[in-house]
């Protein structure tokens, strides 16, 4: 079951440059954590109960890095995160019910989290990720 938006992903080229801004929003830009699986590092910066996710392509080959350069901007909203309760569960029951999924089995996402990412086509072109937190993270 989703229970809120976990956060909100905008891919940047630069975390560093792109900070500022939410600095001077007053908000606070966590540490930047590189995320092998998916070839790039994250900065979260916690709002109320959400987060905005910086996520900056550190892989030239990646897709993320393709989507940014297709852009022809230096930032663009990348995807919207769910949280929900039991990853596992939920992708069963969306492959059950047909729902084209781009990963079938949680990866590692950024703060020890598990992530999923559905299909563009799932949801009309707009990407979605599923995301579950383990319990007592600082993200949680």
């Amino acid at each position: 079951m989703v229970s809120k938006i976990d956060h909100l992903g905008i891919l940047v080229d630069d975390i560093d440059r792109n900070r500022t801004l939410f600095e001077r929003l007053g908000l606070e830009v966590g540490a930047v954590e590189r995320v092998p699986a998916f070839g790039v590092e994250i900065a979260f910066i916690k709002v109320g109960e959400s987060l905005v996710e910086l996520v900056e392509p550190v892989d030239p080959d990646s897709g993320l890095a393709a989507d940014l350069e297709t852009a022809t901007r230096s930032a663009v909203l990348h995807h919207v995160a769910f949280r929900v309760d039991d990853l596992e569960e939920q992708l069963a029951a969306l492959h059950t019910a047909g729902v084209p999924l781009a990963d079938e089995v949680p990866r590692q996402g950024a703060g020890d989290a598990s992530v999923a990412f559905l299909e563009r086509r799932a949801a009309n072109g707009v990407r979605i990720e599923l995301v579950e937190r383990p319990t007592g993270s600082p993200l949680r």
